[in-house]
């Protein structure tokens, strides 16, 4: 089988050269890297370009957020005729056998998961408290992940998910529309309805161990809140786990309220988050639909 990475990069370029070379040194070596470059102002795209002849570089033009990156990474590697995509952003740094383990279990797997997640740690061995996954509360899906040596998970990530693309072509992309937050549970969830999907603890990605919730998010508010209740509204409905979800919003948007610099800006990011998550819904796009918005020179150039 093939495999590619997946990297979202943003004005960061000093993180993406470290995960570049973890990527690069991986034990069990990748098919294709991936980089999708959102309009970034730091000369990352560049630094690829000429450091990384080798890597596959598609530069948006545009700061698309995570979910769009996300999106033309998924879009690129389902042309590219790969069997699986290991999405990460370029703050993820990937034990040099991360990949290893995640690749066996996704060859010897029968039925094939639909996706594999890495553990994502504050330094090897350390559990990452900001990025847990959402563990399956299905017993009979528990006792099959046992069998792989795993944990059944609902939800993962973007920080070292290896999606089985032969799924992803059969639904639609990540929500461009998310912009940020909350677009790689939405995908995950919808991938793991699909076919069981596991956390593989033995493949580990150390990511930043940044608390979001205590620190103000200013304008960033408006996707918290929006797309939790996207999430809720697009997903599988459940009276219990949504009433408990939907809890979160007022509790999440009234934390922010006392460390708010700006409660104007809070006012209105929680006023447009409300409307917009219960009012609007975010556009599904289907796989081929974002290529074919390019020149022939844009798709030769990603070798498409």
């Amino acid at each position: 089988m093939k495999f590619a990475a997946v990297v979202v990069s943003y004005n960061r370029i000093e993180l993406l050269k470290r995960c570049l070379d973890a990527l690069e040194h991986q034990t069990r070596p990748l098919d294709e890297i991936i980089v999708v470059d959102n309009g970034s102002t730091d000369g990352s795209a560049d630094y690829v370009a000429a450091e990384h002849p080798g890597i596959t570089l598609f530069r948006t033009g545009e700061n698309l957020g995570g979910a769009g990156g996300f999106a033309w990474g998924v879009e690129i590697a389902l042309d590219h005729g790969l069997d699986g995509a290991w999405l990460m952003d370029d703050d993820a740094e990937p034990e040099l056998d991360a990949f290893q383990p995640l690749a066996d279990r996704f060859e010897s797997m029968h039925p094939e998961p639909s996706f594999l997640a890495s553990l994502v740690t504050a330094g090897r061995d350390v559990f990452n408290k900001r990025n847990p996954p959402v563990i399956s509360t299905d017993a009979k899906r528990q006792v099959e992940a046992n069998e792989d040596s795993g944990i059944a998970i609902d939800t993962a990530t973007f920080v070292g998910v290896l999606i089985n693309l032969h799924y992803s072509a059969k639904t639609y992309l990540p929500l461009s529309d998310y912009f940020i937050w909350m677009d790689d549970s939405e995908y995950t969830y919808r991938l793991s309805r699909m076919a069981n999907a596991l956390t593989i603890p033995e493949s580990q990605v150390n990511h930043p161990d940044t608390e979001i919730l205590s620190n103000d998010m200013a304008g960033r508010l408006f996707y918290m809140v929006r797309n939790r209740l996207w999430f809720i509204r697009e997903r599988e409905s459940s009276k219990t786990r949504d009433l408990v979800d939907i809890l979160d919003v007022p509790q999440i948007s009234l934390g922010q309220f006392f460390v708010a610099k700006d409660k104007r800006l809070w006012l209105d990011s929680v006023g447009r988050g409300l409307a917009q998550g219960l009012f609007k819904r975010p556009k599904h796009r289907k796989p081929g639909s974002l290529l074919a918005t390019l020149t022939p020179d844009q798709r030769a150039a990603i070798g498409s």
